[in-house]
């Protein structure tokens, strides 16, 4: 609109544009503070992933890490880092074996030092494993035959023991720690188990024991939900994983010393639902502003 015609608006008309006018540069206004606001974010202040950083943002970084690895010297040093704790290997009282060594000969003339008295000692002691090796234990479930009635009574086998042929609850708990704490393949657990033990175990078979000890943790992830919800404070937030070639969500609400890992297919609130903490819950939610929250 030019001046000329401005200048043939009625009073109407320019209370009208005024407040046109006005609703425009709160949007616009609105529009900059977040175009400003996205413009700050980066890797380092935000949840964007350094790949879309601005390419002025990645080459500060980038001289950032230079300094600093100039300030320490080139390189990072070898062993441990400054501020961080010290620790050693420290001598056992108790060893479980003692191997004393004898001097053969006298270094001075030569003599057999055989009855010769044992004034002293220097202690070293060597920390390994002992070869590991299955144990097989045959369990027999006794068929008796009362002398009273004549009747024959078969003993009961301990929970457990399925089947003619079975894994103890030490393979099983190995097998789970693999998987699940140190994020071992299938396949390589199997192998695994194979050369540390001497176990050897079907690809099947230890995916039918992780699936197992999923099922065993029901009543244990009950308590923890109960738990989580009876708490005045809990984190929550959310990431994502692969589940063949789909992505699969995994929520996570956790304390400083307990936590709860979700899986879902879904980032909604079905899964919020499904985990069962977060509905109704009446205290302070820590999270990253994430709408669903």
């Amino acid at each position: 609109m030019t001046a000329d015609e401005v200048a043939g608006l009625d009073q109407g008309q320019l209370v009208a544009l005024v407040v046109e006018l006005f609703a425009r540069v709160e949007t616009l206004a609105a529009e900059n503070a977040r175009l400003r606001s996205d413009a700050a974010k980066n890797s380092g202040n935000s949840s964007k992933p350094p790949s879309r950083d601005p390419v002025v943002e990645r080459a500060r970084q980038a001289k950032e890490r230079q300094e600093k690895k100039a300030r320490s010297g080139g390189k990072r040093r070898p062993g441990k880092q400054p501020g961080t704790k010290g620790s050693s290997l420290e001598m056992t009282d108790t060893p479980d074996e003692v191997i004393d060594h004898v001097p053969s000969a006298c270094g001075g003339c030569g003599a057999s030092l055989a009855d010769a008295e044992v004034i002293a000692h220097q202690r070293r002691q060597v920390i390994d494993i002992p070869v590991p090796a299955p144990v097989v234990s045959e369990h027999r479930a006794q068929t008796r035959l009362c002398q009273c009635c004549g009747k024959t009574t078969t003993a009961s086998f301990p929970e457990g023991v399925r089947g003619p042929v079975s894994y103890g609850p030490r393979v099983r708990a190995i097998v789970v720690y693999l998987l699940a704490r140190q994020h071992v393949p299938v396949q390589r657990t199997a192998e695994a188990m194979a050369d540390l033990f001497g176990v050897k175990l079907s690809t099947g078979t230890v995916d039918s024991i992780y699936s197992e000890a999923g099922r065993r943790l029901g009543g244990f992830i009950t308590a923890l939900v109960a738990l989580l919800r009876s708490l005045p404070v809990l984190h929550a937030d959310e990431t994502t994983d692969r589940l063949g070639t789909a992505t699969c969500w995994m929520h996570v609400v956790s304390t400083s010393m307990f936590t709860l890992i979700h899986a879902s297919v879904t980032r909604g609130t079905e899964a919020i639902v499904s985990a069962g903490v977060l509905i109704g819950y009446r205290g302070v939610i820590v999270h990253d502003r994430l709408a669903l929250y």
